[in-house]
């Protein structure tokens, strides 16, 4: 047996001292095929325990094993059989696939291994590993488990779309755990009527009883949802999604005016190229000023801001009480956000911008909530950043696998990819 033989024999989790015959041969397609046969040995019976077995054949096994040098390894595995005295009929153990398996541990450990990643499919990973995509789907449905996760004190609820779903729904459901920033469960319909369901087939009930916090979006049916369950929650409301309602009311109004002007004149031109001066709040508006061909001068950022304010009256008034909002829900604690909400609620009020009558009319239904959200919770604010961020990641696996139809196949990938969770091999 030469050098490569061990080394093959290894890869196989065999010592040289377990095979009998081996060999192998590779084709032109770099699939290697490996025959090998398991030597006999001294063995008691595992069901009387009887010493005196003696040889009853073999049993074939093929085994595929994805490797990095080749498109795939095919095993050709023969196994000894024994019969003992008693007529127990039983084959010798060895640890290189799952009993009836053609898949080794160490395909089904380099299998979930890749649909750890997002950017990975069942089918890319066929292609890496030479399985067939189904092969895949069924090692992931086997040996990924992942239960509901309990609720803590601190719950954020939000959607992610789904493209394709048997509920005939456009999002899912999401549960998060604000603190420890994972997943706590996927559904796959955030209609109120699947919420309640789901809450109701809860079997501890009392676990809702333990939470404390609720954040969302200003989306209704989960601000119901969480009165009817969360009973001794408070609810809050994401800040990011009212500075979102805020900004895109702000656009709606820039879009209006820069209409009312011709697309050659200075006007238009500086709404539509330079908006981001309007709702970017990390430019530095000092900067050097740089010469602009349109204008014929040269002129920085806070100049061109300036500029634009005074193209029409709601203009500047709108992004000033933007601007006002902004370092309110950027500064405030909570209780200077109770003092000072029905001001500024006020104020937006008495502008009289018609692009704002939505935004005022949510600040009005969700005062409660919003002022919530200034709550801190062990030193952190309570927010929904943390379901923004993993939405970016469950977009990013929903889009290359073009959603996944099986629900809850979508929801233990889903849970898989993003949260730090093993499987179970078996």
């Amino acid at each position: 047996m030469d050098q490569n033989d061990k080394l093959l024999i290894s890869l196989l989790n065999l010592h040289s001292s377990d095979v009998s015959s081996f060999h192998s041969a590779c084709d032109d397609t770099s699939h290697l095929s490996i025959f090998v046969s398991l030597a006999r040995k001294k063995i008691s019976c595992p069901f009387c325990g009887c010493d005196s077995c003696r040889s009853n054949g073999y049993y074939s096994r093929n085994i595929s094993i994805p490797h990095h040098a080749f498109k795939n390894i095919s095993v050709f595995l023969k196994v000894p059989r024994y019969k003992c005295p008693n007529k127990h009929s039983f084959s010798d153990s060895y640890t290189m696939a799952p009993t009836n398996s053609k898949v080794s541990y160490d395909s089904i450990i380099t299998v979930m291994d890749l649909l750890k990643d997002p950017k990975m499919t069942f089918s890319s990973v066929a292609s890496f590993t030479g399985l067939s995509e189904s092969t895949i789907v069924r090692i992931f449905d086997k040996h990924c488990h992942i239960p509901r996760i309990p609720f803590p004190e601190v719950i954020c609820i939000d959607e992610v779309y789904t493209k394709v779903n048997s509920f005939d729904a456009k999002y899912s459901c999401i549960f998060y755990d604000f603190y420890n920033r994972t997943i706590l469960d996927v559904l796959p319909d955030r209609k109120k009527n699947y919420l309640h369901h789901y809450f109701q087939s809860l079997h501890n009930s009392k676990e809702l009883l333990n939470v404390k916090y609720v954040c969302i979006d200003m989306y209704i049916p989960y601000k119901k949802i969480a009165q009817i369950y969360f009973k001794k929650a408070l609810i809050c409301v994401d800040s990011f999604h009212v500075i979102k309602h805020l900004n895109e009311s702000l656009q709606k109004l820039r879009i209006r005016i820069m209409k009312s002007f011709s697309t050659d004149s200075i006007e238009y031109y500086l709404q539509k190229h330079w908006k981001c001066l309007l709702f970017d709040r990390t430019i530095n508006l000092d900067n050097k000023g740089k010469y602009n061909k349109k204008l014929d001068r040269y002129i920085n950022y806070r100049q061109l801001l300036e500029l634009i304010l005074s193209i029409h009256p709601h203009l500047k008034l709108a992004y000033e009480l933007k601007e006002k909002y902004t370092i309110f829900n950027a500064t405030c604690s909570y209780e200077d956000a109770k003092e000072s909400f029905d001001s500024i609620y006020d104020e937006f009020v008495l502008s009289n911008i018609p692009e704002y009558y939505d935004f005022i009319v949510s600040l009005s239904n969700w005062k409660v909530e919003i002022i919530n959200s200034f709550i801190i919770y062990k030193g952190k604010r309570i927010n929904s950043s943390i379901a923004e961020s993993m939405n970016a990641t469950i977009s990013t696996l929903l889009f290359n696998t073009k959603g996944i139809r099986n629900i809850e196949r979508r929801r233990k990938r889903i849970m898989y990819a993003v949260n730090k969770t093993g499987f179970l091999l078996k």
